[in-house]
């Protein structure tokens, strides 16, 4: 696996599956409760439904995006998903060559897949209306791919929140729960597989959440409110034969969610505006989830953090009106879910703003608004013992994100997207400021932000920017622009445009990659390699990954 696709999955999971369960970071005094048997789950569905059961509670939850997309490495190969095509790119020997290309579209899917590699496992993971897709697919050492076999998670039909850690998938998906009845057991956590030419609707179910995995707070929930079953599993892609394990959490549907190194974090709430909820760890070792009663709502699941120190840090508001505060809880502090936050937990902070950006950076918590021309920038460590820090920016916080251990802050303004590099040492500061021209004609422009860390103090940054020269228009100028950063110094390098005069649809990815020491970008269906000379980047091959029948 590339560097890109990995960075920050370092953790090894050897024993998730079918191992006992250990302590992750501190172990909580109480836990949520464990159903002690089948026999007991049912009669909890059974009395659950009362005399005309609940509604299904389908709130769309806000997941972070999975590392890498469409996007990952083999050897000297890539491996590439693009509209419903599984490609191999050889980019050994300084060259772009396409090697295989596999159909991957799936009857009935969303047309946003996602790719994981794997040793020599290709995955794609996907929404489907009566589940999450898997299909498998074995790659070989010269980029050669076939099929191997597809399964079926039966875990609800949200697109699921994925992660990679070394050779395991983690999936959170939401299962609404409607009219609970003794025969929902028959709707709970399943998989099944098939191989090629198979009939899937043949293929049995196997349950991979028994009752002693699915948990509940000392109270049972109020299935009258609308009950989710919030469901981790974690799939070994190592093995032949895909193996899954589940745990799950009964509980009010989720408001976000965020996936750390160790657990994933659910806040639950009945309803969206409310400001009473449930804050949910349910480990990744097998361990059992631990929960407590919180207030405020979450902005985006960046707003959550479990710092190194064994706390869980999340930037709130509503908490009041027009408030902020910073929730900080000891790992401890999760338990069954029957005790609340206490209100020194909170630390009021200043700087509410309904379009309020936010990013932990190591142990810094840095925030501020997306709306006003020029906004202060707010960075407060995450243990709290100090006053927040006010930097004063002169463009918009439209993104926050990590620099090596340092952050840079982008927004448009006066024509130009600027970027500001903040050093994150006993103090933050403001370091440096860049500014990017945009094209006059620009009707409106979105930008992301990629960096690859070289050394200390010293990388490259990937600046994708789609630029649209008419409001609503289809078609857009499409372009990465790379830049060195020394010491939070910020030096355009060049930039890597997708073909003129041929038309780009605005909403294909665009995407910097660093591989092997190599630089690229994809553009839609373009790949575009750029190499350094004399302190310049520019373009050296291109490689066309469209279909050959495409107009």
């Amino acid at each position: 696996m590339s560097h890109y696709l990995a960075a920050g999955l370092a953790l090894s999971l050897a024993a998730l599956a079918g191992c006992q369960p250990r302590a992750s970071g501190p172990a909580p005094q109480k836990t949520m409760h464990a159903f002690q048997d089948e026999a007991q789950l049912d009669a909890f569905l059974k009395d659950a439904a009362g005399p005309a059961g609940a509604p299904a509670a389908q709130a769309a939850v806000p997941a972070p995006p999975a590392p890498g997309g469409g996007v990952g490495e083999h050897g000297r190969h890539l491996v590439l998903l693009r509209h419903g095509r599984l490609l191999t790119v050889d980019i050994g020997k300084d060259q772009l060559k396409l090697v295989a290309e596999v159909d991957a579209h799936a009857p009935g899917g969303d047309g946003q897949d996602q790719l994981v590699v794997a040793g020599d496992t290709v995955a794609l993971v996907g929404r489907r209306p009566d589940g999450t897709a898997i299909a498998l697919f074995d790659i070989d050492a010269g980029g050669r791919l076939r099929y191997r076999a597809s399964y079926q998670l039966r875990a609800g039909a949200q697109a699921p929140a994925l992660r990679q850690i070394g050779a395991k998938l983690v999936l959170y998906s939401p299962l609404p729960l409607a009219a609970p009845a003794p025969g929902q057991r028959a709707a709970l956590p399943a998989l099944r597989g098939w191989l090629a030419g198979a009939d899937p609707a043949a293929a049995p179910f196997t349950r991979i959440a028994p009752a002693t995995r699915i948990y509940h707070g000392k109270a049972a929930p109020d299935a009258q409110a609308g009950l989710v079953l919030h469901s981790v599993t974690i799939c070994d892609l190592a093995a032949r034969t895909l193996r899954c394990d589940a745990s799950a959490v009964l509980g009010a549907p989720a408001r976000m969610i965020h996936m750390a190194s160790e657990a994933v974090y659910v806040w639950s709430a009945p309803h969206q505006e409310d400001a009473s909820a449930s804050l949910y760890r349910i480990p990744l070792n097998g361990g059992a989830p631990g929960a407590i009663r919180v207030t405020g709502v979450p902005h985006d699941p960046s707003a959550l953090h479990e710092s190194a120190d064994g706390h869980v840090n999340v930037l709130v508001g509503q908490v009041g009106p027009d408030r902020l505060a910073l929730l900080r809880l000891p790992l401890t502090a999760l338990s069954d879910g029957s005790d609340s936050a206490a209100p020194a937990s909170y630390k009021d902070l200043p700087g509410f703003s309904p379009q309020l950006r936010s990013r932990f950076v190591g142990p810094w918590l840095l925030y501020g608004s997306a709306e006003a021309a020029a906004t202060p920038l707010y960075a407060l460590r995450c243990d709290a013992t100090g006053a927040p820090q006010r930097l004063a920016l002169a463009h918009p916080a439209e993104r926050i994100e990590a620099m090596g251990e340092d952050a840079v802050v982008s927004g448009h303004g006066q024509g130009a997207l600027h970027l500001s590099s903040v050093r994150l040492g006993q103090q933050a500061a403001l370091a440096n400021s860049h500014v990017h021209a945009i094209a006059e004609d620009s009707a409106s422009v979105r930008h992301a932000f990629q960096y690859t860390s070289q050394r200390p103090g010293q990388g490259m940054v990937g600046l994708p920017l789609v630029e649209m020269h008419q409001p609503d228009a289809p078609e857009a100028a499409v372009s990465v622009v790379y830049l060195r950063n020394t010491a939070l110094k910020l030096r355009e390098l060049g930039t890597l445009k997708a073909q003129s005069g041929e038309r780009h649809d605005a909403g294909a990815g665009v995407l910097p990659l660093f591989v092997q020491g190599r630089v690229f970008a994809l553009m839609g269906d373009e790949l575009v390699e750029g190499k350094l000379k004399n302190g310049r980047l520019r373009e050296v091959r291109r490689l066309d990954l469209a279909p050959a029948n495409a107009q």
